[in-house]
C-alpha cells in the first residue's frame, strides 16, 4: 500500500487510520444496516482489526444479530457519525463506515450483500454481484 487510509467523525473529534488496504467493500441491506445508516443501505469497508487505529472517544451500542453473533457498533459521541463495527464472528476484522473517509475514492464496492432485506427506492449499481444474505466463504 503506497499511503494510508484516513479518515473521520463530521466533528472532527475521532479519527482512523488504516495502514493496510482494505479485505473487502460493498454496500449491505441489512435491516440493521438500514436502521444504523438511515437509509436503504450502509457502505462498509472490511479492515484488518491490527492496521486499523482509532483515536478520540466513542460510544458504543451492543446487541445480537439474527446470525447469532454479538455486534458493537461505535460512533462518535459529539455529532453522533458512525465509524465501525465489530463482530464475535469475526473477531479479527472491523466493519469501516466507508462515508468517513477522508478520501471517498479509496472506497471500490464489490458486491451487495442482503439484497433480500433491499427497498425498492434503494437502487444498487447492477454491474455488481448480488447476494441475498451473507455470501459463503
Amino acid at each position: 500500500m503506497a499511503d494510508t487510509i484516513t479518515g473521520g467523525c463530521h466533528c472532527g473529534a475521532v479519527r482512523f487510520t488504516l495502514s493496510a488496504e482494505p479485505l473487502w467493500g460493498g454496500h449491505c441491506q441489512c435491516t440493521n444496516c438500514q436502521k444504523f445508516s438511515g437509509t436503504g443501505h450502509a457502505s462498509n469497508l472490511i479492515v484488518a482489526k491490527d492496521a486499523f487505529e482509532v483515536s478520540g472517544e466513542l460510544n458504543a451500542y451492543e446487541y445480537d444479530a439474527d446470525s447469532g453473533n454479538h455486534m458493537t457498533r461505535y460512533a462518535c459521541p459529539t455529532c453522533n457519525t458512525p465509524i465501525y463495527g465489530t463482530s464475535s464472528g469475526n473477531p479479527t476484522a472491523v466493519v469501516l463506515r466507508a462515508g468517513g473517509l477522508d478520501d471517498p475514492s479509496r472506497f471500490s464496492p464489490k458486491a451487495v450483500i442482503y439484497t433480500e432485506s433491499s427497498v425498492s427506492w434503494d437502487v444498487s449499481d447492477p454491474d455488481l454481484p448480488t447476494f441475498p444474505g451473507m455470501p459463503q466463504r
